[in-house]
């Protein structure tokens, strides 16, 4: 913890930074060791998900709101996938989108809402992040640790994926 408490200089960030830790942990540990499936692994992704966290806590406005959720769900999932991908890189497997990812029913608020939960992961938190949680492109680089292209790319194919979907059930764009 005190690894973690070093990036953050403001009392009040620290606090809520241990707020997070506490409330979150296991949740993060859960997503990144669904994708690694090696609880060490998963370890090394959940470290490296609160050392993002912690440099970017003046970020987190309410602990306890579904963006905040989302973004630590997402930063860990990421960091996972990293981790994945670097293991794999030795091999010649390559990551399917498709799988990697946490299942989750649709919410059944509405039609998009069903529509945004069946798009493949990181599609969906491309959206979630970006046209749910507010942040920009190049914050979204940052937080994921991906280049600026790479977001850019990620967003379109996530538009273009929800476009056919939506389509797929009557609604036209």
């Amino acid at each position: 913890m005190l690894i973690y408490l070093q990036e953050i200089a403001d009392p009040q960030n620290q606090y809520r930074f241990e707020q997070l830790y506490i409330g979150y942990r296991q949740l993060m540990f859960h997503i990144a060791n669904n994708v690694l499936r090696n609880e060490y692994d998963a370890e090394d992704a959940v470290h490296q998900a609160f050392l993002s966290v912690a440099k970017n806590m003046d970020k987190i406005s309410d602990l306890k709101c579904t963006k905040t959720k989302t973004y630590l769900v997402t930063i860990a999932e990421h960091c996972a996938i990293d981790i994945y991908r670097a293991r794999k890189r030795r091999a010649t497997v390559p990551l399917n989108e498709e799988i990697v990812g946490l299942d989750f029913d649709a919410p059944h608020t509405s039609v998009l809402a069903d529509v945004i939960a069946k798009l493949p992961a990181r599609y969906r938190h491309m959206i979630l992040l970006k046209y749910d949680c507010g942040y920009s492109n190049n914050e979204i680089a940052e937080l994921l640790g991906l280049s600026y292209e790479g977001v850019h790319s990620l967003d379109q194919r996530a538009k273009r994926k929800l476009k056919k979907l939506l389509e797929e059930t009557g609604i036209d764009i």
